[in-house]
């Protein structure tokens, strides 16, 4: 019995940059990193597969769906363009998925501005706080992608304030 109010056979497509893909068994999206929590510990209680999906740039998937559940959790990384992280304009996808892939463009990258990255380990049920350090950064990896129980919930990026118009000059 579902105790939370998942959406059933939702295609996915509609959520992808390519825009491909079959239905998702359930789907949930995740407004706040509490809700993600919540919905991954109801998926692990029921045994469902799940999968969290960011902004969907560079995701193939099969037009069969995904016979699990889908959460849709992260912000864009666009809405952070900010002094420090003009590289990153065109970048699409989630803050999230920056910092997992190492994200980066004309030769900087996410490793250069987090501070640190607050994690949900799906195997202990704990939140987590990694240092920069800590997340094994190289060139376009981290220890997020080797690394599948550690969900990333939020990360510290170390910005500078700035004039509007200066940056979007710099754009």
């Amino acid at each position: 019995v579902l105790k939370m109010k998942f959406k059933r056979n939702v295609l996915l497509k509609n959520y992808t940059t390519f825009k491909i893909g079959g239905p998702a068994k359930y789907f949930y999206i995740a407004k706040t990193k509490e809700d993600l929590i919540e919905a991954i510990k109801e998926a692990k209680k029921l045994k469902l597969p799940f999968f969290i999906l960011g902004g969907g740039s560079n995701l193939l998937v099969s037009d069969k769906g995904f016979n699990g559940l889908v959460i849709k959790f992260g912000q864009p990384l666009s809405s952070y363009v900010s002094k420090g992280l003009e590289w990153a304009v065109g970048i699409p996808g989630t803050v999230q998925g920056a910092v997992c892939s190492n994200a980066g463009a004309f030769k900087k990258s996410m490793k250069d501005v987090v501070e640190s990255v607050e994690v949900f380990d799906t195997e202990t049920g704990k939140v987590k706080i990694f240092k920069n350090k800590d997340c094994q950064f190289s060139y376009r990896d981290s220890i997020f992608r080797k690394k599948k129980n550690l969900i990333i919930l939020s990360a510290t990026l170390q910005l500078k304030k700035g004039n509007k118009k200066v940056i979007k000059n710099k754009i």
